[in-house]
């Protein structure tokens, strides 16, 4: 069965309304934030997880309170920041420049002779081992914390050492990670904050919103076949799926479709809702699976056995899947080539792209910086499940990943 760990941001607070820095201390929550505790529980209610560890900070505390018994842990507190508390982030650069672009450069400092950046990252890595220890087979925990936290356990578990392009989850957003029986960690979902009306944007990169949903379920996910240009419909299940989803999506004027069919069809209903009729980009296709086409995964292994091994040696960021397809380089960098492109037809406004989940996960290996060897550390996305990612020129971060609210 294996663990799981559900991961919260506390509520809004004062400092976060008027994007000031907080760590250690604490301005209270404000009356957005209360909203937001409120939109929680009622997301919550049917939920009893088997324990529930929170951050001691007063925030955190209070937001915490929605599940009830939570178990304060100063192990989770946010970063301390020393001089930079209560700044924003523009009187920070002002006061501290010297400090700031090392900050912003990923360098290991002391952020206004606070806590030591690794420092910080071995604290709360630890932390989190030491709650997945105590965790039995098939446990699910809640662990209410802040967003230098999640930064650091989501980096951690992509293997990225502290350094993954992600923004900033949002108040009361939900993430989550998935520990197997073998003790593997996997990224599921990431920023999940559709339980609010509104997700003030306080810190981190701005720039172009690009929403990448997968397909709904296809007769070829029924089948259990590995399908990038064999095209199989939605199943009546898939298209309630599209339906469902089209209640979460961003609306926006561009919406852009892999030409196949499962993808076509998502992109209609989804589009039905926000009077929006998707343009075919053909650099939105699966991930090519050359000789593995239309094979079940247990036909690949049967029939395959050593492109398999080259493949989960770690070793295969080039290797290209059925001996003749994608590696999972090519398809992340052709996937990034797509969105950027996308963006310019966009003319720089948000714009939704429907694809598939292969092809989404080697986009958000792309940008996390993420290699073969650690693909295995992010899920694919599921059915009809938004990821979307901030762009800015050359340079893109993850927003969220694998958000399905509806498939839950």
């Amino acid at each position: 069965m294996g663990k799981t760990v559900t991961i919260v941001r506390h509520a809004e607070t004062h400092a976060n309304r008027e994007s000031r820095w907080q760590g250690f201390t604490d301005s209270g929550i404000s009356e957005v934030g209360l909203a937001q505790i409120d939109r929680l529980a009622n997301r919550f209610a049917n939920s009893a997880p088997d324990v529930v560890i929170t951050s001691d900070l007063p925030r955190t505390v209070t937001t915490a309170a929605v599940f009830k018994d939570a178990i304060p842990d100063p192990a989770f507190r946010e970063f301390s920041i020393g001089a930079w508390e209560g700044l924003t982030s523009d009187e920070v650069a002002e006061r501290f420049p010297e400090q700031w672009q090392a900050f912003t450069n990923g360098e290991d400092l002391a952020p206004g002779g606070g806590e030591q950046m690794s420092v910080f990252i071995k604290r709360v890595s630890a932390a989190f081992d030491d709650l997945v220890d105590k965790l039995a087979d098939g446990d699910h925990a809640v662990l209410v914390t802040h967003g230098g936290v999640i930064w650091a356990l989501m980096s951690q578990v992509a293997g990225l050492n502290g350094t993954g392009r992600m923004i900033p989850s949002h108040n009361t957003a939900v993430s989550q990670v998935l520990i197997g029986r073998d003790g593997q960690r996997r990224i599921d979902v990431f920023n999940d904050a559709t339980h609010l009306d509104h997700t003030p944007y306080q810190f981190g990169p701005r720039g172009q919103q690009a929403t990448f949903v997968r397909h709904g379920q296809s007769e070829g996910n029924v089948a259990g076949t590995w399908d990038s240009t064999t095209d199989t419909p939605l199943t009546e299940l898939g298209k309630q799926q599209a339906a469902s989803a089209a209640a979460h999506a961003p609306v926006v004027d561009a919406m852009f479709s892999s030409p196949r069919i499962r993808t076509r069809q998502t992109a209609e209903i989804i589009g039905e809702g926000m009077d929006a009729s998707p343009t075919s980009e053909e650099g939105l296709v699966e991930m090519s699976f050359g000789a593995w086409e239309g094979l079940t995964t247990a036909q690949i292994l049967e029939q395959h056995r050593a492109d398999i091994a080259e493949y989960e040696s770690g070793r295969g960021d080039h290797t290209k899947r059925g001996g003749y397809g994608e590696s999972l380089v090519g398809a992340g960098a052709r996937m990034r080539r797509t969105a950027d492109k996308l963006a310019k037809e966009a003319m720089a406004k948000p714009y939704i792209a429907v694809s598939h989940g292969a092809a989404i996960r080697a986009l958000a290996v792309n940008v996390l910086g993420i290699t073969n060897a650690g693909r295995g550390k992010i899920t694919i996305p599921r059915n009809t499940a938004q990821s979307s990612f901030v762009l800015n020129g050359d340079s893109a971060v993850l927003a969220s990943y694998n958000v399905a609210p509806h498939m839950d």
